[in-house]
């Protein structure tokens, strides 16, 4: 009699688990379409912000980062408050800005690699250097960042776009 009962309340439990992680798993996709649809729109707009975790320095060790650096575009603006490790030939004394710096947006291209995946690239000029920023952002929330400059070594970063940036 007690091995019927016990087996019965297993099986309840084990209906009562699937149940639960079918509803989980939709939940997640659920979540996971809502974040790809604030992505594309961010993109579409020209609005958005990756908050950046790893830097990967050109020929050194990835760095990971305890400050909350980010890159900002809106429209045709940029607010590029990241972090430079690496060399660097002519900048001015002291180091000058880096990749420190608010500024015009010179050229922007976008296009979608695939359904998940959008490549960015722009140019950007102020009075130390001209920069390109190439950035590959996933639906999923993953982005990256490729810097590279006329007076400094290439700079690669990693992180996450921001779902609800506060411009």
């Amino acid at each position: 009699m007690k091995i019927k009962v016990f087996l019965i309340v297993l099986a309840a439990l084990a209906a009562f688990s699937c149940t639960v992680s079918e509803q989980t798993r939709r939940s997640r996709a659920e979540k996971r379409a809502v974040l790809a649809q604030t992505i594309r729109q961010q993109v579409d707009n020209q609005q958005y912000e990756i908050i950046v975790r790893q830097a990967f320095p050109l020929g050194g060790t990835p760095i990971m980062l305890t400050t909350p650096y980010s890159l900002t575009v809106i429209g045709d603006s940029i607010n590029s408050y990241l972090p430079y490790f690496g060399r660097a030939w002519n900048v001015p004394y002291g180091g000058g800005k880096a990749l420190n710096f608010t500024g015009h947006i010179r050229d922007y291209h976008s296009s979608w690699v695939s359904d998940q995946q959008v490549r960015i690239a722009l140019i950007v000029e102020n009075d130390e250097d001209i920069y390109q920023y190439d950035v590959d952002i996933f639906l999923n929330g993953a982005a990256y960042i490729n810097v590279s400059s006329r007076n400094r070594q290439t700079i690669g970063f990693s992180g996450e776009v921001n779902e609800n940036p506060k411009f």
